[in-house]
């Protein structure tokens, strides 16, 4: 073999090969690290976009948005729904003398907003399709790096099932001014005010429009007072417009918005009426 002359720029063959060697030893031990974290990236944003979806289904009253449960009055059926309008009503307000005309019912607008065109949020991280309703109802599966059902990597959002629906209790302050000291009066019953009416209404959505019949507690169709329940109904706000009447006292009127949550709880109002 010749060797290099003292002074003689550039490299060997051996030389060249160590190197060469080298650098495909760091690479076959870079590359599984590399596709880990690409790996990583990709199940972040994917559990990111999963909660997003999520969020845009069950809404939030923080915001305060309803979401498409709130808006329709059910889970949609399949995601695409979320930003496609297709036959499904149009938002819309019911005003006076029925309505408040604030809860919106009907589809609104795109729910997700998600990438660069509108079907984009219906993928996960590795490109596949998210699956919905599964494995339970509400709940969104990436099936993860291997895109098969199984295996350990399959991300799900929520942890358990969806449950839509929640309940109401109503409780009334009523004024009265036929005694010394005009006042308010929490929760009356008819035992004490001989001839008192109440009526208590809730209203909701059903697949997009107002329901016919609301929810309603009344007297004297019961022969007990407030607190009312109302429900179960589904997640979102509501229109809540309650009259009592406390004999000699005229008709007093009471009305507001409410949000009543998922997962069966309960929400709690206290409603002023003069």
């Amino acid at each position: 073999m010749r060797m290099r002359k003292p002074g003689a720029g550039g490299f060997t063959l051996i030389e060249v090969i160590v190197v060469i060697a080298v650098i495909s030893i760091l690479a076959a031990m870079a590359v599984p690290y590399a596709v880990k974290i690409i790996d990583q990236s990709r199940e972040e944003a994917t559990k990111k976009q999963m909660e997003e979806i999520h969020r845009a289904i069950m809404g939030d009253p923080k915001t305060p948005t309803a979401g498409y449960l709130g808006d329709m009055g059910a889970l949609p059926a399949t995601l695409t729904l979320l930003n496609t309008q297709g036959t499904q009503p149009a938002s819309t307000t019911v005003g006076s003398p029925t309505g408040l005309g604030i809860v919106r019912y009907g589809w609104q607008s795109k729910y997700v907003k998600i990438g660069f065109s509108a079907g984009a949020y219906l993928v996960d991280g590795w490109g596949k399709p998210l699956v919905y309703n599964s494995p339970g109802a509400g709940q969104i599966t990436s099936y993860g790096p291997n895109g098969a059902s199984g295996g350990g990597d399959d991300i799900i959002y929520p942890s358990s099932p969806v449950v839509p629906t929640g309940s109401l209790q109503v409780n009334l302050y009523v004024w009265r001014t036929d005694n010394t000291t005009s006042q308010y009066i929490l929760n009356p019953q008819p035992g004490s005010f001989s001839g008192m009416q109440v009526n208590v209404r809730m209203d909701y959505s059903v697949n997009g429009a107002r329901s016919t019949t609301p929810l309603t507690k009344s007297i004297p169709s019961l022969s007990v007072g407030p607190p009312y329940t109302l429900g179960p109904t589904h997640s979102g706000f509501h229109e809540v417009i309650a009259t009592c009447t406390l004999p000699p006292n005229a008709q007093t009127t009471g009305q507001t918005v409410v949000y009543i949550p998922e997962n069966n709880q309960q929400a709690q109002v206290n409603l002023y009426l003069r």
